[in-house]
């Protein structure tokens, strides 16, 4: 099968929910899979109107998903914004899809509740991503459960041109729908997330892991009382990192005597840099070589254009011929 996701280079700093909610779920389904992960620079433009800011988040995230995906040739990443007739396509769309339709989209609501000037690359973002889907023949396309109504869109828009055209041309994709990991607590108790400020990044230095780490929200029991790692953020962080026996170990420290919450974090600091040992080790040499991942962030673009272009070419005798 074909898995689509995608990434919008609008911020600049992985995390760890990040990780556990976009890059492992990739990996995992890559396994069995053929999957596609487009940098989603179109798309940022809804938003990110400064072309220096644009290009730093852009690389900062390459350097970012690259460090995890190097060795994973069953993924292929490109740039969105690379694949020449890919707009054509979303034009042709727009010619199918109803006003109505756009209407009831949510970030278009949403948008509009929270500012009345709203650019035109809001209200036609469903079409830009139906188009995304649909060029590569997707089969499954992993969101979460807000974001359904993408590919609710996805398939009207694809069903309105199959029936006006008597095509097939455009498969239907499927949403798979991820519910796991939703919330992961971090300093403050929290969903971890940017705009709360509460957020570790995956490939911030040691010192600043261990900062964010150390103000982890903790009761006041004390020291040399017995803890309950059941209701404590510490330990819900330690169990992503930890295996069975490694969780087991640190348990029984917390129900002993004098272990205290700073023991628990300094061991979660340890578990973190264990476990992204060598995408930190990749991000440092692709920082100091960043012609490796331009490489082959061009052969990837290469193929996925090749791609775009025989859909296009056979979109255009169905319209026009």
């Amino acid at each position: 099968m074909k898995i689509l996701t995608w990434v919008k280079p609008t911020w600049n700093w992985m995390h760890i929910w990040n990780y556990f909610w976009a890059v492992k779920p990739i990996i995992d389904n890559s396994k069995w899979n053929t999957t596609f992960l487009m940098l989603a620079d179109l798309h940022s433009l809804t938003s990110v109107h400064n072309s220096d800011i644009l290009k730093n988040n852009k690389k900062r995230v390459l350097l970012e998903y690259f460090s995890f995906l190097w060795d994973n040739d069953d993924i292929i990443v490109f740039e969105q914004s690379k694949l020449e007739r890919h707009t054509d396509i979303t034009r042709i769309l727009n010619s199918v899809t109803p006003y109505s339709l756009m209407l009831r989209a949510h970030a278009f609501k949403d948008s509009k509740n929270k500012n009345s000037d709203i650019n035109m690359a809001v209200f036609n973002y469903p079409i830009l991503m139906a188009a995304d889907i649909l060029n590569f023949d997707t089969d499954i396309v992993p969101v979460w459960k807000d974001q359904k109504q993408h590919i609710e869109f996805t398939r009207d828009i694809a069903t309105n041109f199959n029936k006006i055209y008597n095509t097939d041309i455009f498969k239907l994709p499927e949403a798979k729908i991820s519910t796991s990991l939703w919330i992961i607590p971090w300093t403050d108790g929290r969903k971890m997330s940017k705009s709360y400020d509460n957020f570790i990044g995956i490939f911030d230095d040691e010192k600043s892991m261990k900062k964010k780490i150390m103000t982890i929200v903790t009761d006041d029991t004390p020291l040399e009382l017995p803890k309950n790692p059941d209701t404590c953020n510490v330990f819900a962080l330690i169990k992503l990192f930890a295996n069975k026996e490694k969780q087991a170990e640190i348990k029984a420290k917390y129900k002993a005597w004098n272990y205290g919450y700073g023991h628990a974090k300094l061991e979660l600091l340890d578990l973190i840099l264990e476990y992204f040992k060598e995408p930190r080790a990749r991000y440092k040499a692709f920082e100091n070589d960043y012609s490796l991942i331009e490489k082959k962030l061009t052969q990837w673009n290469k193929i996925t254009q090749e791609i775009v272009l025989k859909k296009y070419e056979k979109i255009v005798k169905i319209v026009w011929l």
